[in-house]
């Protein structure tokens, strides 16, 4: 009876480390697991960032922020989308389990995704694309969410109750997590920043096959303001060797079409009238509408 009394007490005096060691083990486990969601939160919006438009280009030669605008506004930013996406700590859209998730022995809550412009994050662009490229599109985003556990006892055989524990098993106030870095004086302050822009040319009128209405196109306009006008070396070199240019450098002649289009521009010049961009085998080959020499100066 003795020996087993014995056993008894020993499986008693552990059962009681076990149990208090298994809890705090799963609550930690929960609380990585929650944290890992806070920086996916953080995550998502960085990525979400860089797959939106920058700047806007329109016909008459315009370039406007208000793309970027909506990605940090505070209905259609990238921020908000995160911190609805990430609610409850699952990613997935078609999935709300709204604002307090619970888990065995952890709660989760106060998703909250900040993201706004960073003026440190800049480029220079070059001399020809300054007028089109605008120098914007740095963005910081940070996250943050509260942890705290539940259904654990704070009190367990405390010391001045006759047990051994002097602290609590877990602490009771919510923890703050941060989706970047550990919090500092209650604040998140480790961020995640990004540097992004574009040519704006990724709307519907740009994706569609060009024919015959490719003067209405931003990206033409935006070529023809980079490019357009020429310069004089192209037609001395030509007017000294050939005696003439072909085309008048200050003309400008852009166009690209598939070969299912079949697309002719028509071009001015000695001697050259049209190029064929489209068809099998013939790419950017000019059709002459008489023989021609070098420059396409006629033959003698």
């Amino acid at each position: 009876m003795r020996t087993r009394g014995q056993a008894t007490v020993e499986l008693a005096l552990g059962a009681v480390v076990f149990v208090g060691v298994l809890m705090a083990g799963i609550h930690l486990a929960e609380y990585a697991q929650l944290s890992l969601k806070v920086q996916d939160a953080q995550t998502f919006a960085v990525w979400e960032a860089a797959n939106r438009r920058v700047q806007s280009r329109d016909v008459d030669g315009r370039t406007g922020l208000a793309p970027f605008n909506r990605t940090l506004d505070d209905t259609t930013g990238v921020g908000p989308r995160a911190k609805r996406r990430f609610a409850d700590f699952n990613e997935l859209e078609s999935v709300s389990g709204g604002t307090i998730v619970r888990r065995a022995l952890t709660q989760g809550s106060g998703v909250d995704v900040d993201c706004f412009r960073e003026g440190s994050l800049t480029f220079r662009a070059s001399s020809t694309a300054q007028g089109i490229m605008l120098d914007e599109g740095g963005l910081r985003c940070r996250s943050r969410a509260e942890v705290r556990a539940i259904r654990v006892p704070e009190r367990f055989l405390q010391r001045d109750e006759g047990g051994w524990f002097e602290n609590p098993i877990v602490r009771r106030q919510p923890i703050l997590v941060c989706g970047m870095g550990l919090p500092v004086n209650g604040q998140c302050r480790g961020s995640l920043a990004l540097l992004t822009n574009d040519w704006a040319l990724t709307s519907e009128r740009e994706t569609a096959e060009c024919k015959l209405d490719c003067d209405s196109s931003p990206y033409r306009g935006m070529i023809r303001s980079m490019w357009g006008g020429g310069g004089g070396a192209g037609a001395a070199f030509a007017t000294q060797y050939a005696g003439a240019a072909p085309t008048s450098a200050g003309e400008f002649h852009f166009s690209y079409s598939g070969v299912e289009s079949g697309m002719i521009q028509t071009v001015t010049g000695e001697g050259l009238h049209e190029f064929v961009t489209g068809g099998a085998g013939l790419g950017m080959v000019p059709r002459m509408t008489r023989p021609s020499c070098f420059l396409g100066k006629p033959c003698p």
